[in-house]
């Protein structure tokens, strides 16, 4: 297979890209700034976790209401307005910080309305997408945000933010805000006069709670679907269960520095980013659903020898390799569903779905908290690696009866 460095999809999903990439860069600066503007208010290891905390709940709690209003509104318009509200929040936050007037109350209050914003950007883009692409683009575009993503928020702005941090405190969170309105200006341009709302059956306005449950109504009664779901979340249990004692598995039970603690954390993210610009052409040739089952798989059996490898050198090499799925087991499970997902469902089953994983992780990494505690580091590994395949193995027949459309 010839790998060619993937052209633009569309100038509507250009900008998009280009979005993604300005709001994903600011997010890696606020996921280092933030944290570190709390230590120097508290040492507290509940305070610092209620505010870690705080930016997750908005999409638990709102998740069934605002994928309804997504499902009824401009989707773009809804990007924007999340985009500016960012800004707005981060622009207050970057005055109160240079005039020495912040507190923790006001930080745990920014998580809160930047959780809320985030959460409806997130589902309208996710809703949206399907618009500015074919059905055929859905896999390669949802990889090219995906690989956006990684880069700017796993990579670049986390290292910047922490840089920009320790030259000015509000530094990170202006830049922040800046980004934002990068992204809001660009979205714009391409949401501005369009008519970015679902392609609406003709079925009628529905209202009150049968409105607010329709997303559940829908993947009750589609099992594929439903496994689409549920596979995303039940695998991330175990996919998280590792990352809860990551540094403790890999300084006191490896021995391994603070820097090889580095260099082994950002193998998988730079994995991540070249199996994700490998996404589009592997479906191409591959299928979605097959790419899917192979991904999934990979990634599920690549957990395992982490248990028994003890080499740093060799680790490095899995960890990186273990990356490379990681994209494409996203990028192809989104883009089944917003192949076969109605466009005036989008929304509510997109918020479900999110739903479904952000509430699960946390039960993952307490999951590998504890497990580490009674059977130690390694047996979390296996534990993980095992229970992936099996959520896999499970929700497997109704996967592969979605072939017909791929």
């Amino acid at each position: 297979m010839t790998f060619r460095f993937p052209r633009p999809v569309s100038p509507a999903f250009t900008r998009l890209l280009c979005a993604q990439g300005l709001s994903q860069l600011g997010v890696g600066f606020h996921l280092a700034a933030f944290p570190l503007l709390v230590s120097t208010l508290t040492t507290d290891p509940l305070v610092v976790a209620t505010t870690a905390l705080a930016s997750v709940v908005p999409g638990i709690v709102l998740a069934l209401p605002v994928g309804a209003w997504v499902d009824r509104a401009h989707r773009g318009r809804l990007m924007v307005g999340s985009d500016l509200s960012c800004a707005a929040v981060l622009l207050a936050l970057s005055v109160l910080v240079l005039t020495g007037h912040i507190h923790l109350w006001m930080l745990i209050g920014a998580a809160v309305l930047l959780g809320c914003a985030e959460f409806v950007f997130g589902v309208s883009a996710y809703a949206l997408l399907p618009n500015l692409v074919s059905p055929t683009q859905l896999p390669r575009a949802n990889s090219l945000l995906s690989v956006v993503g990684q880069t700017g928020a796993g990579i670049l702005g986390p290292a910047l933010g922490a840089i920009s941090f320790g030259l000015a405190r509000w530094l990170p969170f202006a830049v922040n805000t800046a980004t934002y309105l990068g992204s809001a200006v660009t979205i714009a341009t391409f949401v501005a006069g369009s008519d970015t709302r679902a392609h609406t059956s003709a079925e009628p306005h529905r209202t009150g709670r049968r409105e607010l449950f329709a997303g559940l109504t829908y993947l009750r009664s589609h099992r594929p679907i439903r496994a689409l779901v549920v596979l995303p979340a039940v695998a991330g249990f175990f996919g998280w269960m590792p990352e809860a004692t990551f540094v403790l598995f890999v300084r006191e039970h490896l021995g391994i520095d603070a820097a090889g603690f580095g260099v082994l954390l950002g193998a998988t993210t730079i994995g991540a980013v070249v199996g994700g610009l490998l996404t589009g052409p592997l479906v191409k040739r591959m299928g979605t659903v097959r790419t899917l089952c192979v991904t999934y798989i990979v990634y599920g059996m690549l957990l395992i020898p982490v248990g028994v490898v003890r080499n740093p050198v060799v680790l490095g090499v899995l960890f990186f390799v273990q990356g490379l799925p990681l994209i494409a087991c996203n990028a192809t499970v989104r883009s089944l569903q917003q192949r076969t997902i109605p466009s005036d469902l989008l929304g509510r089953v997109g918020a479900v779905n999110r739903l479904a994983y952000s509430a699960i992780t946390p039960l993952g990494l307490a999951a590998g908290g504890f497990i580490a505690m009674w059977l130690g580091y390694p047996a979390v590994w296996i534990i993980a690696g095992c229970g992936f395949l099996a959520a896999f193995l499970f929700n497997l027949p109704a996967i592969r009866s979605l072939n017909a459309t791929d």
